[in-house]
C-alpha cells in the first residue's frame, strides 16, 4: 500500500478515535446515555481495528504500534528524525483510551465499574491534551518560542 494511502487512513482512523471519544467524554450524563454507549462501542471499535491491522503491517508502515525508546543524545546540529516524546505519548493515550474504553463496557453489566471508567476517561483526556500541546509545540511551536525568545529578553534560541 503507498504510503500517502497510509498516511490518509490514518489520519481517518484517528478521526474516528479523536471523535468517538470527544463525544463519549461530553455525553457522559444520564440523558445522553445511549449516544455516550454508543460512541463508547465506536472507540473501542477502532482501538480493536488498529490492534488487528498493527498485527499485519510490515515494519515501517505508521500503523505499527508504537516502540518508545530512551532518547540517545544527538549531536548537535540539523539532526533529523521523530522526538521519542511521540512515540511515548502515542504509547499512554493508546493505553489510557482503551483501559477507559474496555472499563466502559464493562460497566455496563458491573455496575461498580463506572467510577473507575469515569476517572480512567477523565485521566485519558489529561493525556491527549498533553498529547496535543507536545504536536502543536513540536510542529510550530518552537519557531514561534525562538522567534519571540530575544523580544523577552532571552538570546539563546531553541535548536
Amino acid at each position: 500500500m503507498p504510503p500517502r494511502l497510509q498516511m490518509t487512513l490514518l489520519r481517518l482512523w484517528h478521526a474516528w478515535l479523536a471523535g468517538g471519544f470527544l463525544v463519549a467524554w461530553l455525553t457522559a450524563d444520564e440523558d445522553t446515555y445511549a449516544m455516550h454507549q454508543f460512541s463508547g462501542y465506536a472507540v473501542l471499535a477502532a482501538l480493536a481495528l488498529r490492534l488487528m491491522v498493527a498485527m499485519v503491517a510490515p515494519a515501517a508502515s505508521p500503523w505499527r504500534l508504537p516502540r518508545p525508546k530512551l532518547p540517545r543524545p544527538k549531536p548537535r546540529g540539523n539532526a533529523k528524525g521523530r522526538n521519542p516524546l511521540l512515540a511515548w505519548c502515542a504509547a499512554a493515550l493508546l493505553i489510557s483510551i482503551t483501559l477507559a474504553a474496555a472499563l466502559g463496557a464493562l460497566a455496563d453489566g458491573l455496575s461498580w465499574l463506572e467510577h473507575p471508567h469515569e476517572a480512567l476517561a477523565n485521566l485519558a483526556l489529561w493525556v491527549i491534551c498533553a498529547h496535543v500541546g507536545l504536536v502543536v509545540f513540536l510542529f510550530g511551536g518552537k519557531r514561534l518560542l525562538a522567534r519571540y525568545l530575544p523580544w523577552l529578553g532571552f538570546k539563546e534560541k531553541l535548536s
